[in-house]
This record gives structure tokens, C-alpha cells and sequence, in this order.
């Protein structure tokens, strides 16, 4: 190897990184993110659905089901937070718990669960836009909503997210989240708690704390922090800017958050999806929240977080055909730039 090849350039960056908790390797590679298109959106700008069409803006009026859930503002006579069955669900509701089946050498199961829609009020008014107080009605609702979805029995696992634009996946532009309650865990939660719980039966930790205790020294990857929560961009992300909100104090699940402590997480979403809009100017992007499984309460090996995603980068031969992520931007680099903008 020649002398050249062996100096590291600090503004080039290209390696493999592995994820501790998956296990799953991911390319950084700013070499790429010098190419005109990096960033941009491709193709025509698709005309925004004018608020008289939306079924969200009023919901009831566009056919939808009653709220299951609603919050008001204070001195308000009108919803600000509402919860309806979705319209159009991924799972049915059956009385009866699914069963595993074979099929020959094939496993299935009955997708029986719920599929629920968090709308906030303002057609206009995404979450990076919303006050903390906003904010924190929203999260009670998950809260709430998930404490009623997890006593069924048939309930395995409860999906948190939102989706943002139409590269993120939103088929509405109204401001709004989704709940899914499934019969199974999904294969990601099931390789990280698998991960932590490897790696609590060797070190006795629990590993989202180590790593958080690893960042918070070195300071090169934390973008924000308050009393109780952390945002980082992950050593190993999978996406530029890929952006994380940890409780600082050890926790397994989210809809235990004590109250005191909900304005906090909205402090730290809301300044999160804030710089990430500042930098990326608007991108359209999925956040979700990974807690653990409705069976599993308090475990010492799981850490929930939100995961923040935007989406500036689509996949194309190296990603399909490894299955490993390219990301152009090196996590140092994008907490660098978060933390400029605020």
C-alpha cells in the first residue's frame, strides 16, 4: 500500500462500520456525497392537495370512523389531537387471537391487530413547526392509545411513527402519525433486543447505556441534550443525518415515561426534526419509536429511543445487493452541522 493510501484525509471518510446492537455493517462513504445530486429531490414536484379535498381536515366529515381519542387545548372548544381507526388498515380486528400455520415448509400467521391514525389539527403544521406543549399532547396520545392496545392479549408488539412527504411514504399531507398493534415483533426490534440481550449476558450492561456513555465522553456525535434525554447521529447510520432521541436515565418502554418527563422528549423532538429542517431545507423524512415488546416490561437490556430518518438518499445496486446501507455524510459530520444551526 503506498504512503498516500495511508494518510486519513479528516474530511474523506470511507468505511465499514458495524451496528453493536444488529450487528449489521453500513458503508460511510463521503467520497459520494460530491455528486450534483446529492440531496436533491428528482423528478416533478408533485401539487400540493388543497385543504377542501383533504380527508383529515375535517375526518368525520370525509367518512371516517369516531375518535377513539381527542385532546383540546386549553380554553378550546376544538379537538387539537385526534385518534381514529385507520380507514384503510394494514390489520384486521378479529375477537380471536391469530395462530401460527403451516404451509408446507412455509410459517404464516393471520395479520389481526390495529391500525390507528394520530391527526393533529393544522393542515399546515408539521411537528418541527409545533410549540413543546403541542407536542406533548401528541406523545400522551401515543401513550395513551398504546396502553389501551397492549392490554389485548393477541398484541405482540405496538409501532409508533410518522411520516412526512411523499418520499417518506405519507399518501396524505395532512400532519399526521400512525399506531400499528401486530400479533408479532418485527424483525428489527427482535434483532436489537436479541443484540442487548447478548451483550448484557457477557458485560452486564445494558448496550444503548454503553453507547450512550461513550458519546456523551467523546461529545463527537451528540447534536442536543437536556435533564432526561440525549440526540446523537449513531456511529453506524443507515441514512445521512439518520438522527436519535435516548433517555438519558436507563429505560425499556416508552409509554412508561413518567410525565413530568414528556415535555422534555418534546423539547428534544421538536429541536431535533428543527435542525434537521434547517440543514436538509425540508426534506421529507419517517421517525418512529422502537420500544420494547408488550410482553417484556422493564428489561435491563433494552433501551427505547426514536429513530429519525430523512430521506435524501434512495437505494440502487450496492444497497439491494448486500443489503448494506452507503451513507454519504459521516455521522461526525452530520452532528457537526446539527449543531451549528440552532
Amino acid at each position: 500500500m503506498s504512503k498516500t493510501a495511508n494518510k486519513k484525509d479528516k474530511n474523506i471518510v470511507s468505511e465499514f462500520r458495524r451496528d453493536l446492537v444488529s450487528g449489521d455493517w453500513i458503508l460511510i462513504s463521503s467520497l459520494r456525497n460530491t455528486r450534483p445530486h446529492f440531496l436533491s429531490k428528482k423528478g416533478k414536484v408533485k401539487k400540493k392537495a388543497s385543504i377542501k379535498n383533504c380527508p383529515f381536515e375535517d375526518p368525520q366529515k370525509s367518512g371516517n370512523a369516531d375518535p377513539v381519542l381527542q385532546y383540546f387545548k386549553p380554553l378550546s372548544k376544538d379537538w387539537f389531537v385526534q385518534v381514529i381507526p385507520n380507514k384503510y388498515p394494514l390489520l384486521l380486528k378479529n375477537k380471536l387471537c391469530a395462530s401460527f400455520d403451516l404451509e408446507g415448509v412455509h410459517q404464516r400467521i393471520d395479520a389481526i391487530g390495529f391500525h390507528e391514525i394520530v391527526i393533529t389539527r393544522d393542515h399546515k403544521k408539521n411537528l418541527e413547526k409545533m410549540s413543546p406543549d403541542e407536542i406533548t399532547m401528541i406523545l400522551k396520545a401515543y401513550q395513551e392509545r398504546y396502553k389501551t392496545m397492549e392490554k389485548n392479549k393477541c398484541i405482540d408488539y405496538i409501532l409508533i411513527f410518522y411520516n412526512k412527504g411523499e418520499l417518506a411514504g405519507a399518501t396524505v399531507e395532512h400532519p399526521h402519525s400512525q399506531i400499528v398493534a401486530m400479533p408479532i415483533t418485527p424483525p428489527d426490534v427482535s434483532s436489537s433486543i436479541s443484540g442487548g440481550s447478548d451483550f448484557f449476558k457477557k458485560y452486564k450492561k445494558c448496550i444503548h447505556c454503553a453507547i450512550l456513555d461513550r458519546e456523551i465522553k467523546e461529545k463527537k456525535r451528540v447534536v442536543f441534550q437536556n435533564k432526561h434525554f440525549i440526540t446523537i447521529n449513531p456511529y453506524a447510520s443507515r441514512v445521512p443525518y439518520e438522527t436519535r432521541i435516548f433517555p438519558l436515565k436507563h429505560s425499556s418502554d416508552f409509554e412508561e415515561t413518567p410525565e413530568n418527563q414528556i415535555v422534555y422528549l418534546a423539547e428534544a423532538l421538536k429541536d431535533a426534526l428543527k435542525r434537521i429542517s434547517k440543514v436538509l431545507k425540508n426534506p421529507d423524512y419517517n421517525f418512529f419509536i422502537h420500544t420494547s415488546a408488550v410482553n417484556m416490561k422493564n428489561v435491563p437490556y433494552y433501551h427505547w429511543h426514536i429513530e429519525i430518518l430523512p430521506r435524501t438518499y434512495k437505494w440502487a445496486g450496492m444497497e439491494l445487493g448486500t443489503g448494506i446501507e452507503v451513507v454519504v455524510v459521516p455521522p461526525e459530520k452530520a452532528a457537526e452541522h446539527l449543531r451549528s444551526v440552532l
